[in-house]
C-alpha cells in the first residue's frame, strides 16, 4: 500500500510539472528570460514580388528553415534545384497578400537600384496586404501589417504564442508605424471603403494573469486613410 501511494505522488508530482503555460504575457524576473530556442535557420530573401498597378518592387527577407541533410551541392559549388521541392521561398504570395515569417522588406522602385529597408527593428511580419481598393479610389497607396514585435511570453522567439499588433506603411514602405497600443492583441480588422477607415479591435488582459478571455476589455479603433499621417482614434461602441 505504501508503494502504491508514492507511485501516485509520483505521478502527480510530473503532471504538475509538465502542465502547459498558454500565457500570452510573462512578467519578466530579474531581467532573466527563457533561452532562445534553436532551430537550423538562415536569413534569406525572396526575389522580388511586383505590386501590380504600381512601380514597386517587394523584396521579402525572412527565416529559411532548412530540413535536408545530404549535400545539395553540385560539382560547381551551386545549389542543384532539381533535388528540392521548393525554391527556398520564405514567403508565400497570393495576390495582394504576402504571409510568411519575415524579419524585413526592402522597397524598390522599378527605375532605380536603391532598396530601403521598411524597418531596423526585430520584428515578425505574419501578413502583409495591400489595400489596392483605397489606391484606385483615392491614389493612396498603403500597406497592413499583422506584427509580432516582442516576446511577450518570454520564450526566446518571436512567434504566434506572442502578442500580435497591426501597421501601417505608406506603398513606398515609409512611415511604418504601429497602430495598436501596446500590450494589447490584435483581435480582427477591416476596411470599409465607403468611410474610408480602416476599423480593428484588440483586446487588453486588464486582470493581468497573461491569459486572454471574456473578463479582459475589447478596445475599438478607426484610422482615417485619407490622411496619411492619421493617427488610430480609440470609440467607444459600448
Amino acid at each position: 500500500m505504501k508503494n502504491c501511494i508514492t507511485v501516485f505522488i509520483i505521478i502527480i508530482s510530473l503532471s504538475a510539472c509538465t502542465k502547459t503555460d498558454n500565457r500570452k504575457v510573462v512578467e519578466q524576473i530579474d531581467g532573466i528570460t527563457k533561452e532562445k530556442n534553436e532551430r537550423k535557420t538562415v536569413v534569406m530573401a525572396d526575389l522580388p514580388i511586383h505590386i501590380d498597378s504600381t512601380s514597386y518592387l517587394i523584396h521579402p527577407i525572412g527565416n529559411y528553415v532548412f530540413s535536408r541533410n545530404k549535400s545539395d551541392y553540385s560539382e560547381y559549388g551551386s545549389y542543384r534545384s532539381d533535388s528540392y521541392s521548393n525554391t527556398f521561398d520564405v514567403t508565400s504570395n497570393s495576390g495582394d497578400r504576402i504571409t510568411g515569417d519575415i524579419s524585413n522588406l526592402k522597397f524598390q522602385n522599378v527605375n532605380s537600384n536603391e532598396l530601403k529597408s521598411l524597418t531596423e527593428n526585430t520584428v515578425s511580419i505574419r501578413s502583409i496586404l495591400f489595400l489596392r481598393k483605397v489606391f484606385k479610389k483615392n491614389g493612396k497607396g498603403y500597406f497592413l501589417y499583422e506584427v509580432i514585435d516582442k516576446d511577450t511570453n518570454a520564450d526566446g522567439d518571436l512567434d504566434f504564442n506572442d502578442l500580435k499588433s497591426i501597421y501601417i506603411s505608406n506603398l513606398n514602405g515609409t512611415a511604418f508605424r504601429k497602430l495598436s497600443p501596446h500590450l494589447q492583441d490584435l483581435v480582427t480588422w477591416k476596411v470599409i471603403l465607403e468611410a474610408n477607415k480602416l476599423f480593428f479591435k484588440s483586446i487588453e488582459d486588464t486582470d493581468r494573469n497573461g491569459e486572454f478571455n471574456k473578463k479582459d476589455k475589447m478596445h475599438y479603433f478607426y484610422l482615417d486613410l485619407n490622411n496619411e499621417n492619421a493617427k488610430a482614434v480609440e470609440y467607444y461602441p459600448i
